[in-house]
């Protein structure tokens, strides 16, 4: 497999110094003892190391180039969370891409050779693997989690959403409502995959059911397969409420239940999350999990000014919290 830009780490390993050193010795900024300075730059020329212009450009200065990796692109979620930062950043020449998060080899191979000022990785659905090639460019990076990531190496930032803590405040609205036999319904996937166990909007259903039975609806590629799947379900089920990954899928299990003649919220109760504006058009108006995109805005951009400001190895981490807007649907 082809590897992504030679970074500054890789510079540091061959030299056998530290990444700080290295950044003194590019920059011309600090005293670096004369052997430590052969052996960086030697190491840069073994290696074919380029410094990305804009990273060296932004050392303690505004972004201007930001892209904004996603799984979905037509996803309103994250057009608003762009929005927000555009708001933020009005009149300072900031330039927002937003960019599919395809599985391939070329994709992530193009990020990396590219010169962003910031990334965001925002796709669930993206590569552990590619994940760490993205941070190992040394090009400010901020994960949204919406999974349960392992540890990276390298610095970059981590947004928890609250999505864990949120989905067990549906799981106990649905509970005050008398909601026994609660499915978790995932959303479309063209492969056909299951549940992912590591997303957090799993994790939190699946604990706060304290040992009830986990009724799952996942696998469907598209809308004809989950009302049929959802009619299936409830055949063997009889479940009394749906907490679903997305409005979107929600709005399409309201659908599907409509379909076999089941009423909401008086047989089946349904949530969704993200609390876009299809929420406030279904009938009856749907429940959501809201995550405070403005908050989430301005974490990002904090961490890449933090990100931006030295070259040591940790994780800066944020945690946020979620709001569960209560409309007829529960």
């Amino acid at each position: 497999m082809t590897r992504g830009r030679i970074t500054r780490k890789d510079v540091a390993l061959k030299a056998g110094v530290s990444e700080t050193v290295v950044s003194y010795v590019l920059n011309a900024n600090r005293y670096v003892d004369r052997a430590k300075k052969e052996r960086v730059l030697q190491a840069v020329r073994e290696l074919g190391y380029v410094p990305s212009p804009a990273a060296r450009s932004l050392k303690g200065k505004d972004a201007h180039h930001v892209l904004f990796i996603v799984d979905d692109m037509v996803s309103e979620y994250f057009g608003s969370i762009i929005a927000e930062m555009e708001k933020l950043v009005a009149g300072k020449g900031f330039l927002f891409s937003l960019a599919c998060d395809r599985g391939d080899e070329n994709f992530v191979q193009t990020v990396c050779n590219w010169s962003f000022d910031g990334i965001i990785i925002g796709s669930a659905t993206i590569r552990i693997e590619d994940i760490q090639r993205i941070i190992d460019t040394g090009m400010p990076t901020v994960i949204l989690s919406m999974n349960d990531y392992p540890a990276f190496s390298g610095r970059y930032g981590l947004i928890f959403t609250g999505l864990k803590s949120g989905s067990v405040k549906v799981m106990e609205c649905l509970g005050k409502r008398g909601r026994k036999r609660i499915a978790f319904v995932d959303s479309f996937s063209i492969s056909g995959s299951p549940v992912n166990k590591a997303d957090f909007r799993y994790i939190g259903y699946r604990e706060a059911l304290n040992g009830a039975c986990e009724i799952i609806i996942d696998g469907c590629s598209g809308s004809a397969e989950l009302r049929k799947k959802i009619a299936d379900v409830y055949e063997k089920t009889h479940f009394d409420a749906l907490f679903c990954r997305t409005d979107r899928i929600a709005a399409e299990a309201m659908i599907a239940l409509s379909a076999i003649t089941l009423a909401v919220p008086s047989d089946v109760s349904v949530v969704g999350v993200n609390n876009s504006r299809i929420a406030m058009y279904t009938q009856p108006r749907l429940t959501s999990l809201a995550i405070r995109k403005d908050e989430v805005a301005k974490a990002t951009l904090r961490l890449f000014s933090s990100l931006r400001v030295s070259s040591k190895e940790e994780i800066l981490t944020v945690q946020l919290e979620t709001d569960l807007i209560e409309r007829e649907s529960v």
